[in-house]
């Protein structure tokens, strides 16, 4: 069954701000949307609350956990940040995973959250603000979604008409090129018989 462009245009992503398979797929994501093929969203998904849950641990949600499991500071802050709208939200996301993942400090700290608020140029009084306010029910609500959706790592692209694939790229493509893996992923729309294509983790890993 064919699938329509505009259906293409349209991912959602999920990621969590810890995962480097996710940052790598962000880069490589934001070229192909700097070159007008896509307009994506990007949601969240918690990689501590898939864990719990995999582990067959009981109890509450991490979110909703005395202690701070990692990356729910993370999470917080980009809430907070989404309320200055979301462009601001946007450039926030990518100023957090890039501290993390190339200026590697830490995601969960109150001092990186501020330094990727001003590296997004959001309203940094507002931003405290809102941050001391927050309710995690986005994340609760998105990853629940998530789970619906049968996400079970990130990056993970869904498009409206319910494929989804989850991707790891070891190298971000050139971004003269990163078009035309877009395409080729999104070709494999056309063919409903394909439901997983993976390569032996031999062939290609990511320290964390």
């Amino acid at each position: 069954m064919a699938v329509a462009d505009d259906d293409l245009r349209r991912p959602t992503i999920y990621f969590d701000f810890l995962c480097p398979w996710a940052y790598r797929g962000a880069v490589w994501l934001k070229a192909v949307e700097d070159a007008g093929r896509i307009n994506p969203e990007w949601r969240f998904f918690s990689l501590s609350e898939n864990h719990r849950v995999r582990e067959g641990e009981g109890g509450r949600p991490v979110w909703e956990g005395e202690g701070q499991a990692p990356g729910i500071p993370a999470f917080r802050a980009a809430i907070a940040a989404r309320r200055q709208g979301d462009q601001a939200y946007d450039r926030f996301r990518q100023a957090l995973q890039r501290a993390r993942h190339e200026g590697h400090l830490k995601a969960d700290l109150p001092e990186t959250h501020r330094q990727a608020a001003a590296t997004a140029g959001l309203d940094l009084e507002r931003f405290d603000r809102d941050l001391a306010q927050v309710d995690l029910a986005p994340l609760a609500q998105e990853h629940a979604e998530a789970v619906r959706r049968g996400v079970f790592g990130v990056p993970t692209l869904v498009w409206p008409n319910g494929r989804s694939y989850y991707l790891k790229i070891t190298d971000v493509p050139p971004a003269d090129q990163a078009v035309a893996l877009y395409d080729a992923i999104a070709g494999i729309h056309a063919f409903d018989q394909v439901i997983e294509i993976k390569t032996p983790e031999s062939e290609g890993t990511l320290p964390g």
